[in-house]
């Protein structure tokens, strides 16, 4: 009995690490509509895809809403704990002259970089400009290991800017 007492315990700490769908009731959330409705504050539009994610400690709703405007597409970020926006990206197609102008390496070199450190899959990318003035690469990369990571590398120095783990994904992208 205490043979399997141990090794249930030693188990449950080595898996503690892996982020899965249970670490979710780990934190003290806002509602995904709140975090939505501060979405549309910014970007009016509609909703196409939902991701929840963790970038450090920090849960995170990341909304790609399209644009009532001009059908343009935002990844728009929210603090799941806190409930308002932290980030708004732009996405643009490969032949954007703004940034194509900035970016220094190519999607190709960053892909190779972020697969050197995250071995596995790229199932999507995206270049982005942020309402700062960034210009990034994303990639989500289905890894060899099982889990799906988030990768953002600067398109000026080349550099990985974070590597998030994305918990779940609802909704498409038009391809």
């Amino acid at each position: 009995m205490f043979k399997i007492l141990f090794f249930a315990l030693i188990s449950t700490f080595v898996f503690a690490d892996e982020p899965d769908l249970d670490d979710i009731k780990l934190y003290d959330i806002v509602k995904v509509e709140h975090c939505l409705d501060q979405a549309y504050d910014r970007i009016p539009g509609y909703a196409r895809k939902l991701e929840f994610k963790i970038e450090g400690d920090d849960p995170i709703y990341e909304f790609d809403i399209e644009s009532k405007k001009d059908g343009t597409f935002y990844n728009v970020e929210c603090n799941a704990e806190e409930g308002f926006i932290i980030e708004v990206e732009r996405e643009v197609d490969a032949n954007d002259p703004v940034f194509k102008n900035a970016a220094k390496i190519s999607i190709d070199q960053a892909r190779i970089s972020v697969l050197n450190i995250h071995p596995g899959r790229v199932v999507s990318e995206e270049r982005e400009i942020g309402m700062d003035g960034s210009f990034t690469y994303e990639f989500d990369v289905k890894t060899d290991a099982g889990y799906e990571i988030k990768v953002d590398v600067d398109a000026v120095s080349g550099k990985i800017e974070e590597a998030n783990f994305e918990l779940y994904e609802i909704g498409l992208e038009k391809e």
